[in-house]
């Protein structure tokens, strides 16, 4: 489908008129379909919450962050009108405009921020080596950020509308908070879905730029497949430890998401026996081994030590609550931040023993293109 402007002009007023306003809204396209859902949030300010029990109960968008901490919490959007494509009223739209309830909050700034150097990248990914070498951890996914000038025609409409036509696969959003500011991504991982009575989560690991090969003739190196299996692991015992029956398990396949392959094995069971769990098991699977590492608590202990940037929300996760009777929470990848005059993109890559340094640094660049090819094509 070819997501043009012109087809879309309702959509695109609406964003900008919340952009321009500071309004709370979320427009966001679910892999492999072709509706735009946006929720607008004009009445009040979205809820911060320190917990994510009841969540199963509410309806609406969940924004929430690699670390939480008292600067990065988790937000949740409740929209007071939910809009299907281009099915937005003028009036609406115009009434909006006149919204001054958030006019005066003060916007986010990017001047901590500094690009990541090469070598700076490849010593962590070094010291990462030699630390699961001593037995700390098995593996840990290291990031980086790169800071770069918005081209002054630049629209996050039209990008928003370009991401969706060029990324089918990919779970693609645009989103302004207040306290998170304004993100967009093209992201290839679910985190956990519940849609016709089952609930599904993935393992998601290796990458390799997607040629014109069929799908299925992509080959992988050890360090890959070595780097899914962690991940499958980690996901199957988390399973099994929460008492799930029924799981149903396939894979590892090749995966294409925006212009990347993965390594994809997926797990799903009956939602009956979720029960009142799903608060208990989103934040047991978060952060997965595919964003963090394992054992998670020393891999994220050695990444809050050793990244000099802040990963903000970043390898958080977000998504759709109960909207449409379906929960599609994905977690924050191919993502970058805007603000005024500038954007900051987020990637990175797992590390294992057997991870070359400027390989990674390579892969990282690779996956900033998912959004770089779209910003500056």
């Amino acid at each position: 489908m070819t997501f043009e402007l012109s087809l879309y002009q309702s959509l695109s007023n609406l964003q900008t008129v919340c952009l321009k306003q500071n309004i709370p809204f979320v427009s966001y396209r679910l892999p492999l379909d072709t509706e735009i859902i946006t929720l607008v949030q004009h009445h009040s300010f979205p809820e911060k919450s320190d917990s994510l029990q009841d969540l199963d109960q509410k309806i609406g968008f969940i924004v929430s962050p690699f670390d939480e901490t008292a600067e990065h919490g988790t937000y949740f959007l409740k929209p007071d009108c939910v809009f299907f494509s281009n099915e937005i009223e003028d009036s609406y739209i115009k009434k909006l405009s006149e919204n001054n309830r958030f006019l005066s909050l003060e916007k986010l700034s990017e001047k901590n921020i500094q690009t990541t150097a090469p070598q700076e990248y490849i010593n962590n990914v070094n010291a990462a080596k030699i630390a699961m070498t001593e037995g700390k951890f098995h593996k840990v996914v290291l990031s980086k950020v790169r800071l770069e000038n918005l081209p002054e025609d630049f629209k996050p409409e039209t990008f928003f509308l370009k991401l969706c036509e060029m990324y089918p696969h990919a779970f693609v959003y645009l989103f302004q908070l207040p306290g998170v500011g304004c993100w967009m991504g093209a992201t290839p991982e679910p985190l956990l879905i519940i849609e016709d009575e089952r609930v599904k989560t993935v393992s998601l690991a290796g990458t390799q730029i997607a040629t014109n090969e069929n799908i299925e003739s992509y080959q992988w190196s050890s360090k890959e497949i070595e780097e899914q299996g962690i991940v499958t692991g980690f996901v199957e015992n988390l399973l099994h430890s929460l008492d799930f029956q029924n799981i149903n398990k396939t894979g590892p396949e090749n995966y294409q998401a925006a212009n990347l392959i993965h390594l994809k094995t997926a797990f799903e069971f009956p939602q009956s026996e979720l029960k009142n769990r799903f608060s208990d098991l989103l934040k047991a699977l978060h952060p997965t081994p595919s964003v963090g590492g394992l054992p998670k608590a020393e891999a994220r202990e050695f990444i809050l030590a050793n990244e000099k940037h802040d990963r903000n929300y970043y390898t958080g996760f977000l998504g759709p609550v109960n909207i449409e009777n379906k929960t599609n929470i994905f977690v924050n990848l191919r993502c970058l931040q805007l603000f005024e005059k500038q954007f900051v993109l987020y990637s990175g890559a797992g590390i294992t023993t057997s991870s070359v340094a400027e390989n990674e640094w390579t892969e990282t660049d690779n996956k900033m293109m998912t959004m770089m090819n779209v910003v500056a094509p």
